[in-house]
C-alpha cells in the first residue's frame, strides 16, 4: 500500500474517533449546545436552566423548573409521587400506575401515559407527550439502543441508580434537587428518615451475635429469581443482622437479575424465605418439591408488605419498611422497642398526607391487595 493511501486511510480514522469523542461528549452532557463554558473552564448552564449531576456521575442541563417529566423509571415515577410532585409526571411505567395508595396521593395518576413495553422506549409516543425532562434507570441507560433513542430526542435525560440503600438515598435527593422547590424538601424529609432507620437497625445489628443470626433467601417474584451480592436486597437484609443467603452464592446473572438452582437453593436451606409475591408463598407452601426445606417444613416463608412501594425491592423507595419488618418479624426481643404500625402510619399521615386505618394497614402487611396484579410488570 503506497504512502498516499496510508495517509488518507489514518485522516479517515482520526476523522471516525474525533466523531466518536463528540457523540461521546453529548451523549455525557445532554444537548452540550445549552452550554456555557466559564473563563476558568467550568461549565454552566443558560438562563432557566440548571446543571445536575445524575446518578452515574453525568453532568446534565435541565429546566430550572420542568414542569413535564417522563418517570421511565419505577423509582423515579413512586418518588415524584411521594415527594409531591405527581403532578409534574406525564409518564410512568405500568407498575407504578397500579399502586391504590400512590392513586390516592396523586388521584389523576390513570391518566400518565406508558411510552414503553417492558425496558423499551417507543420514542413516538414519548415525544408526543411533550417532556422537557426524562428520568431513566441505569439498566436502561447501558442497553446501546435505548440510550440511541435518547440521545436522538433532544431532551435531556437523568440517569437514576439504586444498588445500595446509600445510592437510594443519592437517587431521590439527584430527583428532588432536579425537580426543585417542594420536592426538595420532601426529598430531604424521606432521607433524612430513612437514615434514622438505617443507624437504628445498625445498633441493634451489633447487638446480635453471630451464631445467632438468621440465613434469609430472598425470592423475587419467582423463587429462583433473588439478590447478589453488590444489590440493595443484600445491603437492606444485611442492615437488620441476618445473612442474605444468596449474596454469596455462584449465581447466573441474566438481564440485569440474579438466578439460583433449585439446588442451590436446598443446599443453602435457608432458615426463613421472603417473597414479594403473595402467589410466591403460596407456591412454596402447597407444592410438594419445596416441602423439603426448612423454612417451609417450619412456616417461616413470609410475604413482604406493599405500601406505596413494593417495601424492600430495588425499585422501591421504601426500604426503610422492609428493614422495620424485616427486624421486627424475625427479631421480635431485639426490636421491641420498634412500634411498626406506628411508624407506617406517623410517615404516611405526616410525610405523605395520608391517613391509613387498620384495614389498609392489614392489606399493606400481607402485600396483598394495594397493589393491582393486572399490570404484569416484572419487578423494577
Amino acid at each position: 500500500m503506497n504512502t498516499c493511501k496510508k495517509s488518507k486511510i489514518w485522516r479517515l480514522v482520526c476523522i471516525m474517533l474525533v466523531i466518536a469523542i463528540i457523540t461521546s461528549l453529548t451523549a455525557c452532557y445532554g444537548n452540550t449546545s445549552r452550554l456555557t463554558e466559564k473563563p476558568n473552564g467550568s461549565v454552566a448552564a443558560r438562563e432557566g436552566y440548571k446543571l445536575t449531576t445524575d446518578c452515574i456521575g453525568r453532568k446534565v442541563e435541565v429546566p430550572a423548573s420542568p414542569k413535564r417529566i417522563a418517570a421511565l423509571d419505577s423509582f423515579a415515577g413512586e418518588a415524584m409521587v411521594m415527594i409531591g410532585a405527581g403532578d409534574k409526571m406525564i409518564a410512568a411505567p405500568n407498575g407504578v400506575k397500579t399502586d391504590l395508595l400512590l392513586q390516592r396521593i396523586y388521584p389523576n395518576m390513570q391518566k400518565v401515559g406508558v411510552p414503553m413495553a417492558g425496558a423499551a422506549i417507543n420514542a413516538e409516543t414519548l415525544m408526543a407527550l411533550q417532556p422537557d425532562l426524562i428520568f431513566i434507570k441505569e439498566a436502561m441507560y447501558l442497553t446501546e439502543g435505548e440510550r440511541a433513542k435518547l440521545d436522538k430526542l433532544g431532551v435531556p435525560y437523568l440517569v437514576v441508580g439504586y444498588d445500595s440503600m446509600e445510592e437510594q438515598i443519592n437517587a431521590l435527593h439527584m430527583i428532588g434537587e432536579s425537580i426543585g422547590s417542594i420536592a426538595a424538601e420532601k426529598a430531604a424529609a424521606i432521607n433524612q428518615y430513612y437514615r434514622k432507620v438505617i443507624v437504628q437497625a445498625k445498633e441493634i445489628q451489633r447487638q446480635i451475635p453471630e451464631k445467632d443470626r438468621f440465613r434469609v433467601y430472598h425470592a423475587i417474584n419467582e423463587i429462583v429469581r433473588t439478590d447478589g451480592a453488590k444489590t440493595l436486597g443484600n445491603d437492606w437484609i444485611s442492615s437488620v443482622g441476618a445473612i442474605d443467603i444468596s449474596a454469596g452464592g455462584q449465581l447466573k446473572f441474566y438481564e440485569n437479575d440474579y438466578f439460583a438452582s433449585m439446588e442451590q437453593i436446598y443446599q443453602w436451606d435457608p432458615d426463613i424465605i421472603i417473597c414479594n409475591e403473595a402467589d410466591t408463598v403460596v407456591y412454596l407452601m402447597e407444592d410438594s418439591k419445596w416441602q423439603g426445606l426448612r423454612a417451609v417444613r417450619e412456616h417461616r416463608v413470609y410475604n413482604i408488605p406493599v405500601g406505596a412501594t413494593r417495601w424492600g425491592q430495588r425499585g422501591s423507595l421504601e426500604t426503610f419498611f422492609a428493614i422495620l419488618w424485616l427486624g421486627t418479624t424475625i427479631y421480635p426481643e431485639q426490636y421491641k422497642d420498634v412500634d411498626l404500625k406506628k411508624e407506617v402510619l406517623d410517615f404516611y399521615n405526616k410525610i405523605l398526607g395520608l391517613k391509613i386505618d387498620d384495614h389498609t394497614y392489614e392489606l399493606i402487611l400481607s402485600g396483598n391487595g394495594i397493589r393491582n396484579k393486572s399490570s404484569g410488570e416484572k419487578e423494577k
